[in-house]
């Protein structure tokens, strides 16, 4: 395959949600010779981390997702010069922001004659799909979408219309080297004056409405007064905390729960001293990334029914999948795996075999690229023609 330009838009300031993925598949390009550049806000946290991985970055941009339009103007004259002076094959957007901004400069390039990338946009999420403005961006203003799970695509063809043909789905990828089953857990028990034999009950999200750790938290109080030895681990930080906090307060679980705020370098450690992961809903990424991991690391899952936790965790085989508001389904769940090691044990093993099968990063990028190929060359077949 012959080698592709790429530009990467992304209007993601902060290490979550979508900017973990987009880098890890900026790297797995750049590892298959690609010429990659990525386009992200200028002084963000994620442009440091883009420029620490050695990924070629579009300077300058500020991609303000609040539109303020003198900031929008220089950065689709900016995107547009690029375009002129480099002739990029795929023009790779993940965000609306991104993508509006990516539209507009394509747009100011026709009149220069120049032959245009291919616009893909990946849709991580669905949301606010009743908008008019994102009808038309999701329907006209790409040639393609990829979407992070079977689950959402289907969601897309039937609240969007969007034509099959235009609409492929790369799941979300893990780290599995480091995220492995060999991670020992000690140091987090130890850090927490837990022993080896205390179960633990664990959760990696944002705490925010959304992520369902009110139903956690009622599931986890029957489950606390069955097995009083257990604990439950809160990973994350939001705005949501303190509400959370209270409620475990009025649940008699102070003592029962832990939160451990935002963990980055030693997430993987903190993953490998549970018993049982928890996620009640996928984030902003859609991929539902801490599942992965959690199974990269051999640990049985606990999910709820919905979005790609149920096309990602096979029910009974390397997990449970539970109904989204169901708190008496997650504590008999969650019962059931502590209650039964050798069957959790089981599962975190088949979880870790279909990690490694079905959500590596060399599949996601070889996907990709590949995707990008036949794009490239349906563009350039004369016969070639776009339906909605």
């Amino acid at each position: 395959m012959r080698r592709l330009a790429i530009l990467h838009l992304l209007s993601n300031r902060w290490w979550t949600g979508t900017a973990e993925p987009v880098l890890a598949l900026a790297r797995g390009l750049l590892e298959r010779r690609q010429q990659v550049v990525l386009g992200v806000p200028a002084g963000s946290q994620v442009e440091d981390l883009a420029r620490k991985a050695g990924i070629p970055l579009l300077e300058g941009l500020q991609l303000n997702p609040r539109f303020h339009p003198a900031s929008w103007l220089r950065d689709m004259h900016r995107v547009n010069a690029f375009l002129r002076r480099t002739s990029v094959d795929i023009l790779h957007v993940h965000l609306s922001h991104d993508h509006w901004l990516a539209s507009c400069a394509l747009h100011l390039l026709k009149p220069s004659g120049r032959r245009p990338p291919v616009c893909v946009r990946t849709v991580h999420t669905l949301r606010r799909p009743r908008s008019l403005s994102n009808r038309w961006l999701l329907r006209c203003g790409a040639e393609h979408l990829i979407t992070v799970s079977p689950t959402l695509r289907h969601d897309v063809m039937e609240q969007l219309q969007v034509s099959p043909a235009r609409i492929s789905v790369i799941t979300g990828a893990v780290d599995s080297e480091r995220f492995h089953p060999a991670i020992p857990g000690d140091r987090m028990r130890r850090e927490f004056a837990l022993s080896p034999t205390t179960p633990l009950v664990g959760i990696v999200a944002r705490i925010a409405p959304s992520r369902g750790h009110l139903t956690l938290l009622e599931a986890f109080a029957q489950v606390h007064q069955a097995l009083p030895m257990a604990r439950l681990v809160i990973v994350g930080k939001g705005e949501f905390r303190p509400q959370v906090e209270q409620r475990a307060a009025a649940l008699g679980l102070t003592e029962a729960v832990i939160f451990t705020g935002y963990r980055e370098e030693d997430l993987p450690e903190i993953l490998g001293s549970l018993d049982v992961f928890v996620l009640m809903a996928p984030g902003s990424e859609g991929s539902c990334r801490a599942v992965l991991e959690a199974m990269a690391v051999a640990k049985p899952v606990v999910a709820a029914r919905t979005g790609a936790l149920q096309d990602i965790v096979l029910d009974g085989e390397t997990g449970l999948l539970i109904e989204p508001a169901g708190h008496v389904a997650l504590a008999h769940a969650i019962s059931r795996l502590l209650r039964a090691p050798e069957q959790a044990r089981r599962m975190g093993i088949r979880g870790r075999e279909r990690v490694e099968h079905a959500f590596s990063r060399q599949r996601q990028a070889d996907e990709t690229l590949r995707l990008y190929q036949q794009l490239r060359a349906a563009q350039r077949s004369p016969s070639t023609t776009r339906n909605g």
